[in-house]
């Protein structure tokens, strides 16, 4: 029962983190409304959903040939962890993103988003991918936590970005996350030893 929670936390934790793609959906809400850019909700599912299996795929197969690799991965994805705490620290404004928003381009800013490292080598527990059940069980979990995380910053994002919300700033959030990405890495930490 706690590895279940401590999985939902940890997922949320590293998926409010604000980033590229949460920015990318709060400018998109704020530039076009919520309602015209729900759109990118299963195109950024899905670049997560095959840069998460991709990256799962590598560490099993490799494992064999290679024992150290989960180690090695799950050891940089606690060191990405950290280096995103010291970076959530320092900064002090929410990112604006103005590129173009083509379904191929949000595709790979998912897929290719180092979070798909960390959710594959560190998040996601290694009974996911023993049996069809555990995975789409898993996989389930980890859709519906990040569809709330879009609309979350769907929604808020707008507010932030408009200067809407007097009470809660960006840097706050900011610190706000970093505060609780630092709290679900420490088991993770320690899960390391």
């Amino acid at each position: 029962m706690f590895e279940s929670w401590f999985f939902v936390v940890t997922l949320l934790a590293v998926l409010l983190i604000p980033g590229a793609n949460n920015a990318l959906l709060a400018h998109a809400s704020y530039q076009n409304g919520v309602v015209k850019s729900l759109w990118m909700i299963p195109v950024l599912w899905l670049g997560y959903v095959y840069g998460i299996a991709l990256w799962a795929l590598l560490i099993h197969l490799f494992e064999p040939i290679w024992p150290a690799l989960g180690q090695i991965f799950y050891i940089l994805s606690l060191l990405y962890v950290f280096w995103m705490v010291f970076r959530l620290w320092k900064r002090d404004q929410l990112l604006s993103y103005a590129q173009q928003q083509r379904a191929s381009s949000l595709f790979f800013a998912s897929f290719k988003n180092p979070k798909t490292v960390l959710l594959a080598a560190g998040i996601f527990p290694d009974q996911t991918w023993h049996s069809v059940q555990s995975c789409l069980h898993m996989f389930g979990v980890f859709s519906a936590i990040l569809i709330v995380v879009m609309l979350f910053w769907m929604s808020i994002g707008p507010m932030l970005l408009s200067g809407r919300l007097k009470k809660i700033k960006a840097d706050q959030m900011y610190t706000g996350s970093a505060l609780l990405l630092l709290i679900c890495a420490l088991p993770l930490l320690l899960h390391l030893f």
